[in-house]
C-alpha cells in the first residue's frame, strides 16, 4: 500500500472518496473544541496519517517518491516530524531527501565555479520550477474541500446544527473558501447567518474585556471577555499550520537577463551589449539543457524501475513454465504407470478366470471306482 493509499484509508484523500459521514463524525467531535471545527479535525487527520506513514510506509517506493519530489515536507509538516512519531521513520526520510538535496547542490557548486558571467545556476531554476508541492498539503486540500461540503450539508440539520452552533464556527479563511468553492449552496446564507451572530457576540466580549481592562473598571472580565482576543485571533487568521505567513518571495523561474517567453536578452535602458546578449542566451539554453537533462535523469529511473519489474516477472514466468513442464511429466509418468497396473491386473483377471473354470471343470468330472487288486473285482 503507497501514500496515497494509506490517506484513503485515512479519510485524507479526495472528497468523492470520503464518506461525508467520516467528515461529519470528525466535525462533531472537533466542535466542543476551540477555534475552528475545520481546522481542528484537518490538523488530527494530518498526524494521524504523518504517524501512520511513518510506522508502516515510509519505506515505500512511491511514497518516497513522492517525498523526493517535494524536497520533502513543508514547515509545518516538518515541524510535527520531529515533534513526535517514530525517530527511525523520520531518519528515513530526512536521509533520502538529503542525499538529493546534497547532489543537487554538488551541481550547483560545479556550475558555480565554471561560469564567467554571473548567473543563477541552472540547475537551481529547474529545482525551483519542477518541485512538487508537500505531498501531505497536497492531499489535505481535497479533504479540506469534503469538510467544507459537510458544514454546508448540516448547518442547519439538527444534531450537527446544535453542535456547530455552540462552537467557535469557521475560521474566516475557511468561510471564505466555502463560498467560493461552492458558490449557490442551500447553505452559505445560513452559515454567514450563524457566523455573523457569532461575531456580533465577540465584538461585545471584545469591547467588555476593554472596558473591563481599563484601570478605573471595578468588575473583572468575564470568562468569555477574557478568551474574545484569542477567539478573535483564531477567527481571523485560522490555525497557523493551514494558512501560514504572507512573505513575498522571488522565485528565479529564467535566468537574470532573460525574456521569460523566448530566453533573450533584455535590459529597460534598451539594446545590450552583443556579447552579454550571446551570454544570455547561452544561459538560457543551458537551463533548458540542465532541464532536459533532470527530466531525461528521471525518465532513466523510470524505465529501469520498469524494466527490472518486468524482468522480474519474467523471470517468475519462466520459473512456472518449468514448473508446468515438470508437473506435465510427471503427470505422463503416472498415466504410463496406471495403463501398466491396468495390464497387469487384466491379465490376473484373466488367470483368476481360467483357474475358476478349471475348477469347476474338476468338480462336474465322475470319480473311477475303486478295484481289488488281487481279483481284479470291484
Amino acid at each position: 500500500m503507497d501514500l496515497d493509499d494509506l490517506l484513503t484509508r485515512l479519510g485524507v484523500w479526495r472528497t468523492r472518496r470520503t464518506s461525508k459521514f467520516v467528515a461529519y463524525a470528525h466535525l462533531l467531535d472537533a466542535c466542543p473544541q476551540p477555534g475552528c471545527p475545520v481546522c481542528r479535525s484537518l490538523e488530527e487527520l494530518t498526524r494521524r496519517a504523518l504517524d501512520a506513514f511513518l510506522h508502516e510506509h515510509v519505506t515505500d517506493p512511491a511514497s518516497r517518491s513522492r517525498l523526493d519530489r517535494s524536497d520533502g515536507l513543508c514547515a509545518w509538516h516538518g515541524e510535527l516530524l520531529t515533534a513526535g512519531g517514530s525517530a527511525a521513520g523520520a531518519a528515513i526520510v530526512c536521509e533520502s531527501v538529503l542525499g538529493r538535496v546534497a547532489a543537487r547542490l554538488g551541481q550547483i557548486q560545479r556550475e558555480l565555479t565554471t561560469r564567467r558571467r554571473p548567473s543563477v545556476p541552472p540547475t537551481l531554476v529547474a529545482a525551483h520550477r519542477d518541485r512538487a508541492p508537500c505531498p501531505l498539503c497536497a492531499d489535505l486540500v481535497e479533504s479540506e474541500g469534503g469538510y467544507l461540503r459537510t458544514v454546508l450539508d448540516f448547518v442547519t440539520d439538527g444534531e450537527f446544527e446544535q453542535a456547530y452552533t455552540g462552537s467557535s464556527g469557521l475560521c474566516r479563511p475557511h468561510l471564505e473558501l466555502a463560498l467560493v468553492r461552492f458558490p449557490g449552496h442551500r447553505g452559505t446564507a445560513p452559515l454567514v447567518a450563524v457566523t455573523l451572530r457569532k461575531l456580533e457576540r465577540l465584538a461585545a466580549d471584545l469591547a467588555g474585556f476593554i472596558r473591563k481592562h481599563d484601570h478605573q473598571a471595578e468588575a473583572p472580565p468575564t470568562p468569555t471577555e477574557a478568551t474574545a482576543r484569542t477567539e478573535a485571533l483564531r477567527f481571523l487568521t485560522g490555525a497557523p499550520g493551514l494558512f501560514g505567513n504572507q512573505l513575498a518571495r522571488s522565485e528565479p523561474v529564467q535566468p537574470p537577463g532573460t525574456d521569460t517567453a523566448r530566453g533573450e536578452a533584455t535590459s529597460p535602458a534598451g539594446p545590450v551589449d552583443p556579447a552579454a546578449a550571446v551570454q544570455a542566451r547561452l544561459d538560457a539554453l543551458a537551463f533548458d539543457k540542465a532541464r532536459l537533462e533532470q527530466r531525461v535523469g528521471e525518465l532513466t529511473r523510470e524505465l529501469g524501475e520498469e524494466t527490472s519489474r518486468a524482468a522480474g516477472h519474467l523471470y517468475r514466468l519462466r520459473l512456472l513454465e518449468e514448473d508446468r513442464k515438470v508437473l506435465e511429466l510427471n503427470l505422463a509418468g503416472e498415466r504410463g504407470a496406471a495403463r501398466t497396473w491396468e495390464r497387469q491386473l487384466r491379465e490376473l483377471e484373466a488367470e483368476v478366470t481360467a483357474l475358476r473354470q478349471r475348477l469347476a471343470s474338476a468338480d462336474r468330472a465322475p470319480t473311477p471306482l475303486a478295484t481289488d487288486p488281487a481279483s481284479g473285482a470291484p
